[in-house]
Formats: C-alpha cells, sequence, structure tokens
C-alpha cells in the first residue's frame, strides 16, 4: 500500500524500501523467531520467554518495592492492624494494586513511543527517497546536456 506526497508522487512503503538499513522496533508481541529456551519454571510451564514482555520488569520491581514498603510500614505501626488485616494482607495488596495499575500505564507509552519512532522513520525514509529522486534528475539532466 503506497501513499501519494504533496506533489502527487507515489511514495514506497517503508516495509519494501531499499533506502532503510535500521534496526527493528522491539514488538510488544513475542516472535517465534525471537524465542529463547526456557530457563525458569514460569518460562517452562507457560512456554513464555518474560524478558521479551514489555513493561513487565519496571511494573514488578514497582509493585514489589511498594508493597515491601507498605508492609514495613504497618508493621511498624500497630493501630493498623486488625483481625481482618495484618500487615501482610496490605503488602499484598499495594503489590497487586500497583502492578495492575503501573504495567498498563507503561504498555501504553511503550506502544505509543514506537508509535512515534515509526512515524519519524518514515519520514526520514521519504526525506532519503526525495533526495535520491533529485540527485537521479540532476544526474539525468547533466546527461541530456
Amino acid at each position: 500500500m503506497s501513499k501519494n506526497n504533496n506533489n502527487g508522487e507515489r511514495i514506497q512503503p517503508i516495509e519494501n524500501n531499499d533506502n532503510i538499513h535500521m534496526y527493528n522496533l522491539p514488538s510488544t508481541q513475542i516472535n517465534e523467531d525471537n524465542k529463547v529456551k526456557p530457563t525458569g519454571i514460569i518460562d517452562g510451564l507457560l512456554n513464555i520467554n518474560i524478558s521479551q514482555i514489555p513493561c513487565f520488569k519496571s511494573s514488578m520491581l514497582y509493585a514489589v518495592g511498594g508493597g515491601m514498603g507498605v508492609l514495613a510500614i504497618t508493621s511498624l505501626i500497630p493501630s493498623l492492624r486488625t483481625k481482618r488485616f495484618g500487615p501482610s494482607d496490605y503488602g499484598v495488596w499495594t503489590f497487586l494494586g500497583i502492578a495492575s495499575l503501573s504495567w498498563p500505564i507503561c504498555d501504553y507509552n511503550h506502544r505509543l513511543h514506537n508509535k512515534r519512532v515509526k512515524l519519524l522513520m518514515d519520514a526520514q525514509v521519504a526525506e532519503m527517497n526525495r533526495k535520491m529522486e533529485e540527485k537521479k534528475n540532476e544526474t539525468e539532466k547533466g546527461d541530456q546536456k
């Protein structure tokens, strides 16, 4: 699917362009080509490589840190302890809350950043194509004279 630029000329899509020699952006999906052998229990059981999931590490670190912090604070304050909820309950609920809120936010920002980078790459490729066409036209005009 090619698009037209302002002059009505056809623009070559980025997938079929010879001018682009940049690295591929990491996808949010786990590719079969890049699959790493499972190393842990979770990786082996679920057949998922956790290191390829965007934002997993940061959201889990925030959640564990927040849960441990709340656990430490509620352990020191006796008035927060009740018959129903102890410090570990507050820590677990804090972990679940932070993990469930930070992961979608980070994933959204990650996808938005990848879209912006792809737009920038498209613009750079279009500019390289335009410059190559100008050079090609100049050499043709020089050959005609």
